[in-house]
């Protein structure tokens, strides 16, 4: 029995962003749903079957955050990953997502992070950065290391 493709949502309010996460995922083999802004992106979320979701965390009227914590009340299972050009987010909007990649890292990172949402399955584990050092950091010790975070 053929494995079925796996369908990723991302959600950015910038177009060229939207566009260039399209291309590399599908070229890797994902179906891509796109939407451009928070509202149109949990309107997606609530009408197909999604795996996982790739979310921008600054977008104008419904923040990533805000979109993260209705997408898990509607559905906890999906993962979601938080993509930002900020290199610190909100302790609470890192509690809301499965893994944050700063926008700006090499794609491998990206990729790494989407694979390991979409083979967690059921399990699940707290969220990490994937940082070019490939070291990951658990938001609690972001402090201790980089004190002006």
């Amino acid at each position: 029995m053929a494995r079925r493709q796996k369908t990723l949502l991302c959600v950015d309010d910038n177009q060229s962003s939207l566009n260039i996460c399209k291309i590399i995922l599908e070229d890797f083999g994902y179906t891509v749903l796109t939407a451009s802004s928070g509202r149109e992106g949990l309107e997606v979320f609530a009408s197909n079957a999604i795996d996982a979701v790739i979310l921008d965390y600054q977008m104008p009227g419904i923040d990533g955050e805000l979109v993260a914590a209705e997408m898990k009340r509607t559905n906890p299972r999906i993962p979601i990953i938080m993509l930002s050009g900020c290199v610190s987010l909100p302790e609470s909007a890192l509690l809301l997502v499965d893994e944050f990649v700063t926008k700006g890292e090499p794609v491998e990172f990206f990729l790494l992070a989407v694979r390991q949402v979409l083979s967690r399955g059921e399990k699940r584990k707290p969220v990490r950065a994937v940082t070019q050092s490939g070291v990951a950091l658990k938001p609690e010790s972001f402090a201790s290391k980089h004190p002006l975070l």
